[in-house]
């Protein structure tokens, strides 16, 4: 899609962004504040190294090499992973394992280097500290009694920390504003798409696609609607035949179809007022509706109607394919309450004679018709 295009639907959906934002940032603030557990992290760091009171100078260098393939230290990391590992240190400490369910323990290898971080978690900063030493000299003692040519010992020991690593409200809260406006970028985004398959949904029952007038159940609807609207409204419907194509509409290319009709619609449309209405009657047909004006007013509009619709129309560049439509109309008017139906009948009563006679335009009245 165009910038052009996606900056206009975040112009018409700007509301939904906002608003989205907003509960996002909202929400953030109410669970930091009112909802979060404070997490605390307590960190012990260790540092492996050869056994220089069980090696000689050779296998310290030896020691070194097989230090550099980092499969020593991530052993030693494993063991401070180990379930069984710090179980049995929880046990040592005199406590329940399963009381400590809330609290994490991880080890992690710090890159180029033989260092391995141990993080405890939880929500006493004073116990996550007491995990991580207490867990970490459990795990020094036993790695010791399996490996003496590498010792593993404290770098660094853990100490409480009184700032909590989560929630973290003003970091939190500016990202969950971003993560608001991105869900309101991809709800407006969505609404338009919406919106416009609904709109072209919703044309398929009101536009009719080879005339790009109305369909004739809109039009007949929107007629009825006016009447019940102003029960004693002056309309006059017009009923318009394209006479001249009516032997070869069927042989005749769709593209070619689309554009006589089309102009029909068109040339209607500039001749018509604001408030007055086009529809396709049926195949050959068009339907006029003028909204205030009687019979006698629209004469003169439907003669001239008739007047530029027999214009040849040209369907090729140059002229080349020129198309007569020999345009009939018959109309009437209601100025007496008459129903909808009657109307209807009334303007087909007068298309009759414009197709049997050699006037072309003419209007329903009581004689000769009745």
């Amino acid at each position: 899609m165009e910038v052009r295009f996606i900056l206009k639907i975040l112009q018409r959906g700007w509301w939904l962004i906002l608003i989205s934002a907003l509960l996002a940032l909202n929400f953030s603030l109410i669970y930091s504040y009112y909802i979060a557990v404070p997490q605390y992290e307590a960190v012990a760091r260790f540092i492996v190294s050869p056994n220089l009171q069980n090696t000689d100078n050779q296998d310290v260098v030896n020691s070194l090499e097989a230090l550099d393939k980092r499969s020593i230290i991530a052993t030693y990391a494993e063991v401070l992973n180990s379930y069984q590992i710090t179980r049995e240190a929880l046990l040592l400490l005199g406590d329940n394992p399963s009381d400590f369910s809330e609290y994490t323990m991880s080890a992690t290898l710090l890159p180029d280097a033989n260092i391995i971080r141990y993080s405890v978690k939880g929500p006493n900063p004073e116990v996550a500290a007491l995990l991580a030493n207490g867990i970490g000299q459990y795990a020094i003692d036993y790695v010791r009694r399996l490996y003496v040519v590498y010792n593993i010992d404290f770098l660094d020991k853990a100490i409480p920390d009184d700032e909590a690593v989560r929630p973290r409200p003003l970091q939190d809260a500016l990202l969950a504003l971003m993560v608001g406006v991105v869900m309101g970028v991809g709800l407006a985004i969505f609404r338009d798409q919406v919106s416009t398959t609904l709109n072209r949904f919703g044309q398929r029952n009101t536009i009719d696609y080879e005339s790009q007038s109305y369909t004739r159940v809109y039009f007949d609807r929107h007629m009825r609607q006016e009447i019940v609207k102003q029960p004693d409204v002056v309309i006059t419907l017009g009923l318009i035949h394209l006479n001249g194509i009516q032997d070869i509409y069927d042989s005749l290319p769709q593209v070619y179809v689309n554009q006589i009709l089309r102009k029909v619609t068109e040339t209607l449309k500039y001749q018509l007022r604001g408030n007055d209405i086009v529809g396709r009657w049926s195949k050959l047909q068009f339907a006029v509706l003028l909204l205030g004006t009687d019979g006698l007013s629209a004469t003169n509009r439907f003669e001239h109607i008739q007047e530029i619709l027999d214009q040849p129309i040209s369907l090729e560049a140059g002229g080349e394919f020129d198309i007569n439509l020999d345009v009939r109309i018959g109309y009437a008017d209601r100025q007496g309450g008459e129903a909808i139906n009657v109307l209807i009948s009334q303007a087909e009563s007068a298309l009759g004679i414009s197709m049997e006679s050699n006037t072309k335009t003419n209007m329903y009245k009581v004689r000769p018709f009745g």
